[in-house]
């Protein structure tokens, strides 16, 4: 894994009230990976080593899944310099882990289309997101940054 950068960002108090978060779990972590056919393997890995051990292999499944999909989508429809960076945050807060894929992108369209199943334009990537997260969204302030959030039963 080619991991260019690793910084904590957020707080790591832990709320003490009931069903609030277990202490165990990991802290955030934001990971930044250079754009290209690595970026995609290599977030997954970085979710993965964050949070093996603390949630469910189902949850930990998809949460790979995810990163790795919003991955592959910023290095293929973000209309960036090929040198680009992606910016990967994960935090697991009351009852979620919401995973963040940011890049400098600040074109084109995000949204699910159906998937191409005979040809070679995909179309499985947003879809996957939609049907595996609890919610998901896009923010365009400075750059594009798309996040999904998975359920996490709390406590």
């Amino acid at each position: 894994m080619r991991l260019q950068d690793t910084a904590r960002f957020g707080s790591t108090r832990r709320d003490r009230r009931p069903g609030a978060v277990p202490s165990d779990l990991p802290a955030p972590f934001q990971v930044t990976l250079p754009g290209g056919p690595d970026a995609a393997p290599d977030a997954r890995a970085a979710v993965g080593a964050w949070i093996a051990g603390h949630v469910s292999a189902t949850l930990l499944i998809d949460a790979q899944l995810l990163v790795a999909e919003l991955v592959a989508n910023s290095v293929r429809h973000a209309d960036v310099p090929g040198d680009a960076v992606i910016k990967v945050r994960a935090q697991i807060g009351a009852g979620v882990v919401r995973l963040e894929v940011e890049d400098r992108g600040t074109t084109g369209s995000i949204a699910r289309r159906a998937p191409d199943l005979h040809g070679q334009r995909g179309g499985f990537g947003l879809n996957v997101v939609e049907r595996l997260s609890a919610r998901w969204g896009v923010n365009r302030d400075a750059g594009t940054r798309v996040w999904a959030e998975l359920a996490f039963p709390a406590g």
